[in-house]
């Protein structure tokens, strides 16, 4: 039902504040849509257009030799030169992005879900209670508390300590497992998140408990109930979980940057994109002569045009996901404010 009806729309005055709310809301697409814009032009300019004409949107000289030079390796050769942004090929560090992003999704989804399961319709009361405060709680712990502790038991698993304890009375050492430059040491952290529990425990607990007696009466243990009776009922919160769980693993940096810091070819894209950042932006005029390393890379073409089509590459599979589950999502969306 629109806001208002067809007939008050004839009214000035109603026409008038229409026009007035649409011109904001037009202005607001347009100020979200400007860096866009700006970021998918700058892709296509050389770097000295960029400085000379930063807010012209269409490039003089349009070229696509930033998007070429990301297909190959960044690295100049034939000098002595101390630097090294891109061991690899654009597309391994995109490659890299997906299993990541994707293998979070295959680990986090189901494991979240079994938990709002249980909580929302196994434990009894008080257990359940307990049990959502216990998972809530680590929604008021800031992540950057847990780097520091995380790191050390990712280390030396399981041990959260600087260094792996003996067997009483021996200098044996305990067995334990470094997940230090490997992709579990990425996706362990995150197989467990407490806003995605919270959306899937909010929709468990609208289902009628009769539809989990009957599959039980049919034979069906608890993990088939779940997977053919729960998961299809909440398909609209599957895909909007499934889609942040995607987009926060696809744009994570700190997690990956601790953890594969010394496996380049391991790196997902945010990292590259983070190292090349660095390296353009680590010469200051007050230091004087421009660092050789960052003076050959420009000169060779590469520079903050390189820069912004890094984060054009970045950010199309993102747009793909959500034009993919886009109707889901906004199903999702309307169930979670319902439930709020």
């Amino acid at each position: 039902m629109p806001l208002i009806t067809q007939v008050g729309r004839k009214r000035f005055k109603v026409r008038l504040l229409l026009v007035a709310i649409a011109s904001f809301l037009w202005l607001g697409v347009l100020l979200h849509l400007f860096p866009v814009a700006w970021m998918i032009s700058a892709s296509m300019k050389p770097t000295t257009e960029i400085f000379n004409e930063p807010f012209r949107i269409m490039p003089k000289e349009p070229t696509f030799s930033s998007y070429k030079l990301l297909a190959t390796t960044i690295n100049p050769a034939g000098q002595a030169l101390n630097v090294d942004v891109f061991r690899y090929p654009l597309f391994v560090y995109l490659a890299n992005s997906l299993k990541i992003a994707f293998m979070t999704v295959l680990i986090q989804l189901p494991i979240t879900a079994m938990a709002a399961y249980a909580v929302s319709k196994l434990h009894s009361k008080r257990t359940a209670r307990w049990l959502f405060f216990f998972f809530m709680g680590t929604l008021m712990i800031p992540g950057q508390i847990a780097i520091v502790p995380r790191f050390l038991l990712l280390s030396h698993f399981p041990w959260p300590t600087r260094h792996v304890p003996n067997f009483p009375f021996t200098d044996y050492l305990m067995p334990s497992f470094s997940f230090i430059g490997t992709y579990w040491g990425v996706l362990l952290p995150a197989a467990f998140n407490a806003f995605n529990f919270l959306l899937f425990k909010g929709f468990f607990d609208t289902l009628p408990t009769e539809l989990i007696e009957a599959a039980r009466m049919d034979g069906a243990s608890e993990l088939m109930t779940l997977r053919s009776i729960m998961l299809p009922l909440a398909r609209p919160v599957v895909a909007v979980t499934g889609y942040f769980t995607f987009t926060g693993a696809w744009n994570d940096f700190l997690g990956p940057w601790i953890i594969l810091m010394s496996e380049q070819g391991k790196w997902p894209l945010s990292v590259a994109m983070y190292k090349l950042q660095w390296v353009l932006t680590n010469w200051q005029p007050s230091q004087g002569a421009m660092d050789p390393a960052v003076q050959a890379l420009i000169s060779s073409g590469v520079g903050y045009n390189a820069l912004m089509a890094l984060a054009v590459v970045e950010s199309i599979p993102i747009f793909i996901a959500f034009m993919i589950f886009r109707e889901q999502l906004m199903k999702g969306i309307q169930i979670a404010g319902l439930k709020g």
